[in-house]
């Protein structure tokens, strides 16, 4: 096995013996209505990435199946993994959220949208009905604690340099319970940007890209606090962008 293959196994026997774990916590109407689990398939772009990127929201929108049925599949996690590289090679994304990780990937990864790990602070979405959130935030203890311990177990795994929040802050609660380590916290715009550390990581909370402001709202259109976030990122790896501006990358 690579290095790809070895960390591939290793989240995957993860993702297997957490989600086994917590599926007595879950009853059966319950597992009627959440989605199946978002799981991370590891890119080699994303780990030969100079600046590792993880971009953190957005709920699957029950891209493949319910909960019930992906432990009542035997390979469900295959076909997980096969969907959530299928998103990351997409060449037109429709919705602002993906657009904002297109834009990512263009400011900070070379315009390669699979040199970043996109993973979700809720594991899981919930079915609401037509025109409803899918938003599965306080829907049950267990769904919230095992969502905690994927995001934290894929941060550890995969070790990025950046991650970005893009959730706004109704979340900061769950990034507090994840990251319980941050240091050199700061509310650049309260309620708008939020930069933290955890360990050497940057780590910043911006507003949910399709996120519209009330009229008469101080803040500024979402765009200019993801405009700032890549500024801060490159100038804080200036090897690397001041390179990559040389050569035209």
């Amino acid at each position: 096995m690579n290095n790809r293959e070895l960390l591939q196994a290793q989240l995957n026997a993860f993702y297997k013996t957490a989600l086994a774990e917590a599926r007595p916590l879950f009853d059966e109407g319950q597992l009627a209505r959440l989605s199946a689990p978002l799981l991370v398939s590891i890119s080699d772009a994303y780990l030969d990435s100079p600046v590792r990127i993880m971009f953190v929201g957005k709920e699957t929108n029950g891209w493949w199946g319910k909960l019930r049925t992906y432990y009542a599949t035997e390979d469900a996690a295959d076909k997980l993994l096969a969907c959530y590289r299928r998103q990351m090679a997409g060449q037109r994304w429709s919705g602002r959220f993906f657009q904002m990780v297109g834009r990512t990937a263009r400011e900070l990864a070379g315009a390669q949208v699979p040199a970043i790990a996109w993973t979700n602070l809720m594991r899981t979405d919930l079915e609401q009905g037509k025109g409803f959130s899918r938003n599965s935030k306080a829907f049950s203890e267990a769904l919230t604690q095992v969502s905690r311990k994927m995001l934290r177990y894929e941060f550890d795994l995969l070790k990025p340099d950046v991650v970005i929040f893009a959730c706004g802050p109704g979340y900061d609660s769950e990034i507090k319970a994840v990251f319980g380590d941050r240091t050199e916290s700061e509310a650049i715009v309260p309620r708008a940007l939020w930069h933290f550390k955890v360990g050497h990581t940057l780590c910043f909370r911006a507003q949910h890209p399709q996120a519209i402001h009330r009229k008469g709202s101080a803040l500024k259109p979402v765009g200019f606090y993801y405009a700032e976030i890549f500024a801060r990122v490159k100038a804080s790896f200036p090897h690397v962008y001041e390179k990559a501006g040389e050569t035209g990358a």
